[in-house]
C-alpha cells in the first residue's frame, strides 16, 4: 500500500524547530511584568537577565505541531465505533477523497471539505443512531477543514491535491478521530423540561441552583452558565461556562457538569446543618424567554444604564431570586517566571448586588477551629519536616526550623478551607430523585444523627420516604480495632456513622458509593467508620468528623450512589479489538485483607488500552474499586490511547480500522476473579489484542507470563482453573 501524502510543516518550514520569541520580550525590559501591560505589548525589548535567552530576545523549541521531523501527513482518519454491537467503520480522509465544497455565506470566496456527511454514513454503517466525539463531547459534525483561500475548482487537478494536502495536513494534531455511538437515538434535551429538573434536583439537594450570566471584559458579550452552589459563598473568581446564550448553556450542561466544582466554590462558605419541612413543590413551567429577558436586563445598571458585570438568577426556597454581579475590587497575584522575571496579574473580583432570603432548610451553624497547619494570609503551610513527629527539625532546608513553609498546593489538614469543623452534614443521591440527608453531630450532652430521605412516588410527585428521625445519646462507643505499625490506633464508628449502609437503600454495592463533585472514589474510612488517632488524647467521633467535614462545601459531604451507565467489560474489550488496538485488564483480589479495616477491603480493578507495539504489563496497583469504575475511567481516557497510536513517522499511514462485524468476548470478570484468588494480593492481568489472550502475573518486581491462548477461557483452563 503506498504511503499517504507528505507535505512541509508549515509552522517550522520543514527545520524541525521553531525560532520564537522569548517571553522575557512581552514584558519588556523589566523585573516586575504587569499582565494588562503583556497582553497589549508585542515582542519587543528582551530582558537583559533573562534565564532562558540570555538578553537575546529570542529562543529555539522543537516544533510540536510536526512532532520534530519536519513533514506532515496529509491524512485524517474518522472512526465510527457502537458501543452496542462494537461495530467499527472508518473513513480516510486524504486528498482528493472528499469533494470540496463552498463555505456557506461566504459567496464562493472559501472552500472547505464537508466532514459531516461521512460521519452520518459511518454511522448508518454502524448502526448507531446517536455518536459523539470522544475529544469533544456533543460535537456530531467532525473537525473544520478550510482549505487555502488559494483553491479554486477550476485549477488543475494537480494544484487542488497539493492545496487540499496541506489543509488535511493542519489536521496532524489530532489525525485520527474517534467517535463512539450508541444504537438508539438520544431525544432530544428540552431546555425548560432540563431546567426544572434542574430546580427540583435543587430542591431536593438542598442547594441554589444558579444562572449566570457575565460579561468577560467591559464591552464584549455575556457567556452564559448553570451550576449548583452552596448558599452563601461568594461569586466564582472565573467563569465557569461559555455558552452563548441560556438555552445553549442549559442543553450543554448535564447534572454532573452542574455539580462539578462544587467543593472549589465552597471552601468559603458558612457551614450549617440541613433540616428539611414539608416536601419542595413541583417547580411551575419555566418561561425561558422571560427568565433570560430578565437576567439580560440585570446585566445594565438601571440608573445609568451602563453595562454591569453580569447578572444571577438563583433558585432557591422554589422561586427565582434576581440580581446583578458588580465589581468588588481586585487581587494581585505574583508569579516567578522561568525568566527571572515577577509576573503580577490583576484579577476582579465580583460581588452581588443583593443576596436572597437565606433558604428556608438552613439549620443551625456547624462549629468549627481555625486550622492549625496554615496561614490564611499566606502560602505558609506546615512543613514536610514535621510529618510523623509533628515536630519541626530545626535543620529543615525549608522551613528553617520554624514548621512552616511556602507551598502551592493547598493545606492538608483543612484541603483549603483554613478551617475544621467539628460536625458534619452527609447528602447521599441516586440524582434520579432519591435523596438522603444525614447530619453527624457533637455537642457537650453528646451526639445525634437525623436522616431524611425522598423519592419519586407513582404520581411523580417528590416526597418523604419517611419522617425525619433524631437518634441522641449521651457517648459514643468507638472501640479500637486495630493498631497501624507506627503505633496509632484504629477506632471504629457505630453503624449510623458508615456510610457503606445506605447502599442498599439506593440497591448499590458500597464500592458504588462516590463523591458527586467528580466521581472520586469515597474513601474506604467514610465507609466504614474508621479513624486513625494521631494524639493520644484525642477524641474518636471529633476527629472523625473533622475528617468527614475536611474540605467541604459548606461543611457538606455530597455522595453519589449509583452504578456508572457503562457497557459491559466484555463490549469493551470487543470494541478495542475492533479498533485493531489492544486492552489489558488487571485484578488485585484483596481477600487476605478482610477483616483488617486498616487495609484495602474487596477487589481493585484497572483497565487499559495500548498500541499493539506496547508490550502488556498488569497494571500497578489497580486503583478502582469495581470493573464498571475501571472501564468508565477508560472510556474517559480513551483519546490519549488514539492519539498514542497515531505513527510518529509521518509516512508511515495512520490504520484505518473496519470490523463490520466484531469478535465474541466472552465475559473476562468471572474469569479474572477466578485467577486473582488463586494468587490474592497480587496483580493477575488478561491481556487481549487481535490474535491470543495472554495471562500474566506480577509478583512484587517481576513480571510473568502464566499462560496464552485464542481465548482467556482457553488461557485459564491451561492453567487448571
Amino acid at each position: 500500500m503506498a504511503g499517504p501524502a507528505v507535505v512541509q510543516c508549515r509552522s517550522c518550514d520543514g527545520l524541525s524547530f521553531t525560532l520564537d520569541p522569548c517571553r522575557c520580550t512581552y514584558g519588556g525590559n523589566r523585573v516586575l511584568v504587569d499582565e494588562s501591560e503583556s497582553v497589549r505589548r508585542a515582542a519587543g525589548e528582551a530582558y537583559q537577565d533573562c534565564l532562558e535567552c540570555q538578553g537575546v530576545g529570542t529562543v529555539g523549541r522543537p516544533c510540536h505541531d510536526c512532532g520534530q521531523t519536519g513533514r506532515r501527513r496529509a491524512q485524517l482518519v474518522l472512526t465510527m465505533a457502537n458501543l452496542d454491537t462494537g461495530a467499527v467503520a472508518s473513513a480516510n480522509v486524504v486528498p482528493r477523497a472528499v469533494e470540496p465544497a463552498p463555505w456557506p455565506g461566504d459567496g464562493g470566496g472559501s472552500w472547505h471539505l464537508p466532514l459531516a456527511p461521512l460521519l452520518r454514513d459511518l454511522a448508518a454503517a454502524v448502526g448507531a443512531g446517536s455518536w459523539t466525539d470522544v475529544r469533544q463531547p456533543g460535537d456530531q459534525d467532525g473537525p473544520l477543514v478550510l482549505l487555502p483561500r488559494a483553491w479554486r475548482p477550476e485549477h488543475s487537478a494537480s494544484v487542488r491535491e497539493v492545496l487540499e494536502a496541506e489543509a488535511i495536513a493542519g489536521e496532524n494534531t489530532d489525525a485520527w478521530r474517534l467517535y463512539l455511538g450508541r444504537t438508539e437515538v438520544a431525544p432530544p434535551r428540552d431546555a425548560a423540561v432540563e431546567l426544572g429538573r434542574l430546580c427540583r434536583l435543587a430542591d431536593l439537594l438542598c442547594l441554589d441552583l444558579v444562572v449566570e450570566a457575565r460579561r468577560l471584559i467591559a464591552t464584549a458579550g455575556l457567556t452564559w452558565a448553570i451550576r449548583f452552589e452552596v448558599p452563601g459563598g461568594p461569586v466564582p473568581a472565573e467563569a465557569q461556562g461559555y455558552a452563548d446564550d441560556l438555552s445553549e448553556a442549559i442543553t450543554t450542561t448535564t447534572v454532573l457538569d452542574a455539580c462539578y466544582g462544587l467543593e472549589e466554590r465552597g471552601l468559603s462558605t458558612p457551614a450549617h446543618h440541613v433540616t428539611l419541612g414539608q416536601p419542595p413543590p413541583e417547580p411551575t413551567t419555566i418561561d425561558l424567554d422571560q427568565l433570560e429577558r430578565r437576567i439580560l436586563a440585570d446585566c445594565l445598571d438601571l440608573i445609568t444604564g451602563d453595562p454591569t458585570a453580569g447578572a444571577q438568577a438563583i433558585w432557591r426556597n422554589g422561586r427565582w431570586w434576581h440580581t446583578s454581579l458588580r465589581t468588588a475590587g481586585t487581587t494581585e497575584t505574583l508569579t516567578e517566571w522561568s525568566t527571572g522575571q515577577i509576573y503580577s496579574r490583576r484579577a476582579t473580583t465580583l460581588r452581588r448586588g443583593w443576596e436572597p432570603p437565606a433558604p428556608s432548610w438552613q439549620d443551625s451553624p456547624v462549629p468549627y477551629v481555625d486550622c492549625p497547619d496554615c496561614d490564611p494570609h499566606s502560602r505558609l503551610r506546615r512543613c514536610d519536616c514535621r510529618l510523623g513527629t509533628d515536630r519541626a527539625d530545626p535543620d529543615c532546608p525549608k522551613c528553617a526550623g520554624s514548621g512552616r513553609s511556602p507551598s502551592l498546593l493547598r493545606c492538608y489538614t483543612c484541603r483549603g478551607a483554613r478551617r475544621l469543623h467539628s460536625e458534619a452534614a452527609i447528602t447521599l443521591t441516586d440524582l434520579a430523585g432519591r435523596v438522603v440527608h444525614l447530619s453527624w453531630r457533637t455537642d457537650a450532652s453528646g451526639w445525634r444523627t437525623g436522616e431524611f430521605a425522598w423519592h419519586d412516588d407513582p404520581a411523580g410527585r417528590a416526597g418523604p420516604a419517611g419522617e425525619e428521625t433524631w437518634r441522641t445519646g449521651r457517648q459514643v462507643s468507638a472501640p479500637q480495632v486495630a493498631t497501624h505499625p507506627g503505633g496509632k490506633p484504629l477506632h471504629q464508628l457505630p453503624d449510623q456513622f458508615r456510610l457503606a449502609g445506605w447502599a442498599d437503600h439506593f440497591g448499590v454495592r458500597p464500592e458504588d458509593l462516590v463523591e458527586l463533585d467528580g466521581g472520586g472514589s469515597l474513601d474506604h474510612s467514610l465507609r466504614d467508620g474508621t479513624v486513625t488517632l494521631h494524639h493520644p488524647d484525642a477524641d474518636p467521633l471529633t476527629e472523625y468528623l473533622r475528617w468527614a467535614a475536611r474540605g467541604r462545601p459548606g461543611g457538606r459531604l455530597f455522595v453519589l450512589a449509583r452504578r456508572p451507565d457503562v457497557p459491559p467489560l466484555a463490549d469493551l474489550v470487543r470494541l478495542v479489538l475492533g479498533l485493531r488496538l489492544t486492552v489489558t485488564i488487571t485484578l488485585t483480589d484483596h481477600i487476605r485483607n478482610a477483616g483488617d479495616l486498616r487495609l484495602l477491603q474487596g477487589e481493585s480493578w484497572d483497565v487499559t488500552v495500548n498500541t499493539l507495539d506496547r508490550l502488556p504489563t498488569p497494571a500497578d496497583p489497580p486503583t478502582h474499586s469495581t470493573p464498571e469504575a475501571a472501564t468508565a475511567h477508560c472510556l474517559e481516557y480513551l483519546e490519549l490511547a488514539i492519539a498514542g497510536n497515531v505513527p510518529a513517522n509521518p509516512d508511515q499511514q495512520i490504520p484505518v480500522p473496519q470490523t463490520p462485524t466484531p469478535i465474541a468476548v466472552d465475559d473476562p470478570v468471572p474469569l479474572l476473579r477466578r485467577l486473582a484468588r488463586h494468587h490474592p494480593g497480587q496483580p493477575v492481568a488478561a491481556h487481549y489484542d487481535n490474535a491470543t489472550c495472554q495471562v500474566w502475573l506480577r509478583e512484587r518486581d517481576d513480571v510473568r507470563q502464566l499462560a496464552a491462548a485464542p481465548t482467556l477461557p482457553a488461557a485459564i483452563g491451561a492453567l487448571g482453573l
